[in-house]
């Protein structure tokens, strides 16, 4: 049962990130902003649609605990940082949701792998 939830939010987490990358990459050109943040938005894009490929290895290899580590501590590092610049502008559900899978379901996936990895 563990492995299901592991595999599901691996390949929820793969999904997001696509989804991410492919809109930023695939974003019209806005000549308003900087040549430089344009170029380095489509950069950080295609990272997201690169870490979509580690989501779903390690949803079905989950014996691979480095990039699965990897992986969760990125998330929980980002939703750290989404979480200390919500001062910034008015949180939505939709970011707080975000933060939820950020920095709630990680840790939790983290402990559900360890005891796969330990037992194996």
């Amino acid at each position: 049962m563990n492995a299901i939830i592991i595999q599901v939010f691996l390949v929820l987490y793969g999904i997001i990130a696509l989804i991410t990358g492919f809109m930023g990459i695939t974003a019209k050109y806005d000549p308003s902003i900087n040549v430089m943040a344009d170029n380095s938005h489509r950069f950080v894009a295609a990272i997201w649609a690169a870490t979509a490929i580690g989501f779903v290895y390690c949803a079905f290899n989950l014996n691979e605990t480095a990039l699965f580590r990897f992986l969760i501590i990125s998330l929980v590092i980002g939703g750290i940082v989404r979480a200390s610049s919500a001062f910034l502008y008015h949180l939505t559900p939709f970011i707080i949701f975000g933060i939820f899978l950020e920095v709630v379901v990680p840790p939790i996936l983290w402990y559900l792998q360890s005891n796969i990895s330990s037992n194996k």
